[in-house]
């Protein structure tokens, strides 16, 4: 019985101080992080800087530009004619 008690003696003694310290615990984690945070971003940023763009190899197939303009241009005309339609009023009967 001695055993199970000084068993739960502890756990309520480490709970006891979690609660009680539960702010600068919050503070710690939050310092690790930004550091972990920090660390991570000046890595990618500095292998942003090798990153360049290749305009000349980017380029628009007309025929593609122009289908999609066309069907666009479609969907529009139908979606504005909505507000030109008169329909029946089902409730005025």
């Amino acid at each position: 019985m001695k055993y199970i008690n000084n068993k739960t003696k502890k756990k309520k003694n480490f709970f006891n101080i979690i609660t009680n310290n539960l702010f600068l615990i919050f503070l710690l984690l939050l310092l690790i992080d930004s550091i972990l945070i920090g660390c991570l971003f000046y890595k990618y940023s500095i292998q942003e800087q090798d990153i360049f763009f290749q305009d000349d190899l980017v380029g628009l197939d007309q025929k593609i530009l122009e289908s999609v303009l066309e069907e666009w241009k479609a969907r529009e005309n139908l979606f504005e004619a909505v507000d030109f339609n008169q329909y029946l009023d089902l409730f005025r009967f």
